[in-house]
């Protein structure tokens, strides 16, 4: 968005900018009494979107108008893009885009030490106090707790920019509204996808272990990433609890799994969806009686659409 003043030098004109923009805005909001609308950022990878619309899913049941914004993709294509429409049953529909653009770049401007970064923290602070606040996932869980348990319902917010991944405990009070909508769309599945489908419906102790290397290795901000400690752990607690069972490895970097994990000759190595077609491994993932996963949102919705309900 080259065009925005809040690209050019001249400070006192991107805040000018940005003035006139909030108050548009808020005089459109006072007109049309829409303030009981919600708006949630859908952002990141499959598994973040899954979690963002979870929380759409959520927030939806007590602001029945409540909708999304896709403007994350309009500048990102991490990963794979945006998934949820291309192999969920699922319709989105772009929240006004102008809008969601507005509160996009006040929130990342503020994050700046500079004067209009500063300028951009006070204007937020400015829709909050008239119920048109930013609600920002908190980081940690003193902020959670500080914040209180059902912070995300303060009338004060409108738009709600996060993972929302701290929220899952609530998932449970709509799990059928959210399997319904994560019901992935079978018939795009490739033939070697769906051979291993049908063999996993037979077995009978079918356990998964997802490993993520690749993007985690050069992201400074994972410091906890599952290492071969960690699933030698997990395999050896799943081989204490049953007989029989059978691995099915999902993993961006297979040659590490064989170099450094012990693993029955009847492991099956999942290594052929790639790009476009890795949302088959989540599918595949939960259909496993049984689930090891990495710190990914990716694997953990593996393991939470898995219906077994004596899944370890």
């Amino acid at each position: 968005d080259s065009h925005c003043p809040l690209y050019t030098t001249d400070v006192s004109l991107r805040r000018r900018h940005l003035q006139r923009k909030c108050q548009l805005f808020i005089e459109k909001e006072q007109k049309t009494k829409n303030l009981m609308k919600r708006c949630v950022f859908i952002q990141g990878g499959l598994g973040n979107q899954m979690f963002g619309y979870a929380f759409f899913l959520l927030l939806k049941r007590v602001y029945p108008q409540t909708e999304v914004s896709i403007y994350f993709f309009s500048n990102h294509n991490d990963h794979n893009g945006l998934e949820l429409p291309r192999i969920f049953p699922i319709q989105l529909t772009e929240y006004r885009r102008a809008r969601a653009r507005l509160y996009w770049k006040l929130y990342y401007t503020s994050l700046r030490s500079t004067f209009i970064g500063r300028g951009c923290k006070l204007m937020l602070l400015f829709l909050r106090y008239l119920n048109l606040g930013l609600c920002i996932e908190p980081a940690s869980r003193h902020t959670r707790a500080a914040l209180g348990s059902d912070y995300i319902f303060n009338k004060k917010y409108k738009m709600y920019l996060g993972y929302w991944t701290s929220e899952f405990q609530r998932f449970t009070s709509i799990e059928d509204e959210i399997r319904k909508h994560f019901s992935f769309k079978v018939e795009m599945l490739s033939p070697q996808s769906t051979l291993l489908w049908t063999e996993l419906k037979e077995e009978p102790n079918s356990v998964s272990l997802h490993i993520r290397r690749g993007d985690y290795l050069n992201n400074p901000q994972l410091l906890d990433i599952c290492d071969d400690t960690y699933y030698c752990k997990a395999c050896s607690i799943i081989n204490k609890r049953m007989k029989g069972v059978r691995f099915y490895v999902f993993s961006d970097d297979i040659s590490w799994v064989k170099q450094h994990l012990s693993l029955p000759e009847s492991t099956v190595y999942v290594d052929w969806n790639k790009k476009e077609d890795a949302w088959q491994d989540l599918f595949l993932m939960s259909h496993c009686r049984h689930n090891i996963i990495a710190n990914s949102t990716f694997s953990w919705w593996g393991a939470w659409l898995n219906s077994n309900p004596d899944k370890t």
